[in-house]
């Protein structure tokens, strides 16, 4: 409450002068502003909400991701920075830029796939800041990747993006299984936080050799008792594993593995899951295509909503601590 200065007169009966006017007014002024900003500030925290937006890098027939978090803090950070080869245009610089967004305290590459970090340097180049970047570079050895398409894996352009990086010296780091990369105290017993569920190297695994996919880094976002689980490109092979495995991976919100495509974690890990929605980052075609079907099929029997960039546009996810919501760009369908 803004407490407001009394001002003696000169003298019994007498009227201040011009001098003490002027000095009633500035601190009459003065305790004005703190009240409003006090206010200002009861109330931005008032009702703090943790937001996740699927950024719609897939607008072509290519997939993609991206994925931006804003906590209540003021905190930003990207999982993943990737649009799809065939995007007409620019996308994640200018929908930063567009939300005044400067400045990133962390960004997060799933996996060395140039569909989730393909921008990354653009975005730099382009005048946003970012302190840290949590990689996992697939260990050097036989790594089975089968997949070969222009997003695919490529280790001279990782090692150039990694020098690049350390060029402008933001401080590149392999996270390890349990590591909070992010932590916001919102309120008393409520705190907002991205923890590391696990990460594998391709080639020291509890299944032996895997594919780039298999490296992505398993990331879970919580708010409060809102959780939502981000899992890269996670392929059956490694899927399999953690449908079985001791790791929590529980979630009201489930970030489809590989775009929801036929080789994604099995449906085993989904019911590991349980989630209540889904949010996939395709293309409508992918999506409608043969590729897909098992991925829909799923969703569609055990009756749990999907949310589709191609199809959505922006998805954004607003979490309060105890409940959320989920909006598209391009309302219902």
């Amino acid at each position: 409450m803004a407490v407001f200065p009394r001002l003696k007169l000169q003298g019994p009966g007498r009227r201040a002068g011009p001098k003490y006017q002027r000095l009633a007014l500035f601190f009459c002024a003065s305790a004005a502003l703190a009240a409003l900003l006090t206010l200002d500030s009861a109330c931005s925290r008032a009702s703090p909400l943790t937001r996740w937006t699927m950024i719609n890098v897939c607008p072509g027939q290519a997939q993609a991701d991206c994925h931006l978090l804003e906590f209540p803090d003021g905190t930003k950070v990207l999982i993943d920075a990737g649009e799809g080869v065939d995007a007409p245009h620019h996308i994640i610089l200018p929908r930063l830029l567009q939300k005044g967004i400067r400045h990133i305290a962390l960004v997060v590459i799933s996996h060395f796939h140039k569909d989730h970090y393909g921008r990354l340097r653009e975005i730099i180049e382009g005048g946003v800041k970012i302190d840290r970047v949590a990689i996992n570079v697939p260990a050097h050895g036989t790594l089975v990747d089968g997949e070969h398409f222009p997003g695919g894996f490529d280790r001279a352009d990782v090692d150039e993006t990694l020098r690049f990086l350390r060029d402008r010296h933001i401080t590149v780091f392999t996270p390890k299984a349990g590591d909070r990369l992010i932590e916001d105290r919102v309120a008393p017993g409520r705190i907002a936080a991205l923890d590391v569920i696990c990460l594998y190297d391709g080639l020291h695994t509890p299944v032996g050799d895997t594919d780039t996919n298999d490296t992505s880094i398993i990331l879970r976002l919580s708010d409060g008792t809102n959780r939502a689980l981000f899992t890269g490109d996670l392929n059956w092979k490694l899927g399999t594993w953690l449908a079985a495995s001791h790791f929590d991976l529980s979630a009201d919100i489930l970030k489809a593995p590989h775009h929801g495509t036929e080789g994604a974690a099995p449906d085993i890990f989904f019911d590991r899951v349980n989630p209540r929605a889904t949010l996939v980052p395709a293309s409508k075609s992918l999506w409608l295509s043969i590729r897909s079907k098992r991925i829909r099929t799923y969703f569609s029997t055990h009756r749990i909503p999907v949310f589709v960039s191609g199809i959505d546009g922006d998805v954004t996810v607003t979490m309060t601590g105890g409940g959320y919501k989920i909006e598209t760009e391009k309302g219902a369908r």
